[in-house]
């Protein structure tokens, strides 16, 4: 390849001249990192996306993960009311990304925010509940309280980011 300014011979995935230090092209070489680039990029361009997936990927897990390794339903699996109930939530928080980014961020950033203050108060619900039965705490309660946080935090990086723009 050549580079458009001085000419001389570059390779063809170069961003910038060797000869001259002229950036050859607006577009960024493609990664070839597989996976974890393809991450990075979607966390640089859309960091409120990338928590709220990473969030609903953990309540959706913490819904299943008692129930798939048959420690019991105290641990909020689906065998609980709650556990089946935040399993639906991280569901809608996938919904809601998706709408969210079809047209009108802002008004679907208010129902992420409503919804995962919801989803906050059914943790700090479950716990309570779990606590005063003296059940264990398990794996599956944790991913989902995680995955909760991470999601509120989105929403409120989705409001307070397009608050600022």
């Amino acid at each position: 390849m050549l580079c458009p300014k001085c000419k001389a011979e570059i390779p063809d995935d170069s961003v910038h001249c060797s000869s001259c230090g002229g950036k050859i092209s607006d577009e960024a070489p493609a990664p070839g990192g597989g996976a974890a680039s393809m991450l990075t990029l979607l966390i640089k361009a859309d960091p409120a996306g990338a928590l709220t997936l990473v969030g609903s990927f953990f309540i959706i897990l913490g819904a299943f993960l008692p129930w798939a390794t048959a420690y019991g339903p105290s641990l909020l699996g689906i065998s609980m009311a709650q556990g089946a109930v935040l399993l639906l939530m991280g569901v809608l928080f996938l919904v809601v990304l998706v709408l969210s980014r079809s047209g009108a961020t802002g008004a679907w950033g208010v129902v992420m925010l409503l919804l995962s203050l919801l989803a906050l108060a059914l943790i700090f619900q479950s716990l309570y509940h779990i606590r005063n039965n003296d059940a264990t705490l398990g794996a599956g309660f944790w991913l989902a309280m995680v995955g909760t946080f991470a999601i509120t935090a989105a929403a409120l990086l989705g409001q307070f980011g397009t608050a600022k723009k």
